[in-house]
């Protein structure tokens, strides 16, 4: 209650000026984020399933399978990039959670009627989940390289990290928006049920544990054209060095940037139709 009333008490734009306007919406776009981001933390069971199952799945994947398949789809190099992949959908989940239960509960509603448009609201969502998702990716990296660093296997180890965290951002966007998507169209029942839809998609068809090749030619070509198994794919090749040799890097960042630019859109159409309906 107090969020939504320092809200609602943001500055009020002055008619005809246009940077007190930019100002003004930009303190209502930070406070509805620190708000966003305060009810995603707020929730325990949040740190377990963004990062309590996803680094405990890196760290018993790499110890149970490591040695069965040296230099395969287990070592660090390769195993990193998908369990970071993969742990991006418990922040799209999360974020469906929020938006369908402000829905439900009325607080957006009632946030209608304040100055904030339909793009702080989207912003407001976004901006704390796709930083969130970014903290996941970075605290993988960073726990693989302490696995790495006890168990001798630092060959990997590089700057090469750093590109490889910043090729994800685009899965992270789109993963943040189909949750403002799924939180926009459907009821706090339905849509964490949609968003188990995409958690289990991102398991099995990104190739995160799961060897690709061994798989139909058109099946691996239906799960190139996905952005799951495309950030795996894009990750393992900066981490491999091979972005300039391997002709398919381009490809697999482009899929993700289109998935993440039509969640955007998608996304916002939905918000907007709800805001409408709630209008009227």
């Amino acid at each position: 209650m107090d969020d939504q009333k320092n809200i609602e008490k943001s500055p009020t734009v002055a008619a005809g000026s246009s940077s007190n306007g930019r100002g003004a919406g930009g303190r209502r776009v930070l406070l509805f984020a620190g708000r966003t981001a305060r009810e995603i933390l707020r929730d325990p069971l949040s740190f377990v399933f963004c990062l309590g199952v996803p680094l405990v799945m890196l760290v018993a994947m790499y110890a149970l399978f490591s040695s069965m398949a040296p230099g395969g789809l287990f070592q660090l190099d390769s195993l990193t990039p998908g369990i970071a992949v993969f742990s991006g959908t418990f922040t799209m989940l999360y974020v469906t959670l929020l938006v369908s239960r402000d829905r439900t509960t009325w607080f957006l509603t009632r946030l209608y009627t304040s100055p904030m448009r339909n793009t702080d609201f989207v912003l407001g969502y976004a901006i704390p989940g796709i930083l969130i998702g970014l903290c996941q990716v970075v605290i993988c990296y960073l726990t693989a390289m302490v696995a790495g660093l006890i168990t001798g296997s630092t060959d990997w180890i590089s700057v090469r990290i750093l590109p490889a965290i910043f090729c994800l951002l685009p899965v992270i966007v789109a993963y943040v928006f189909i949750g403002i998507l799924f939180g926009s169209l459907f009821s706090d029942k339905a849509a964490p049920g949609l968003s188990s839809i995409v958690i289990s998609a991102a398991g099995f068809l990104s190739g995160a544990w799961m060897p690709m090749e061994t798989l139909a030619a058109g099946f691996r070509a239906f799960c190139a054209a996905l952005p799951f198994y495309a950030a795996v794919r894009g990750g393992r090749t900066v981490l491999s060095g091979a972005v300039l040799t391997v002709g398919g890097f381009w490809r697999d960042v482009l899929v993700c940037t289109a998935y993440a630019v039509g969640m955007i859109i998608l996304a916002c159409l939905a918000f907007r139709f709800h805001a409408r309906r709630e209008a009227e």
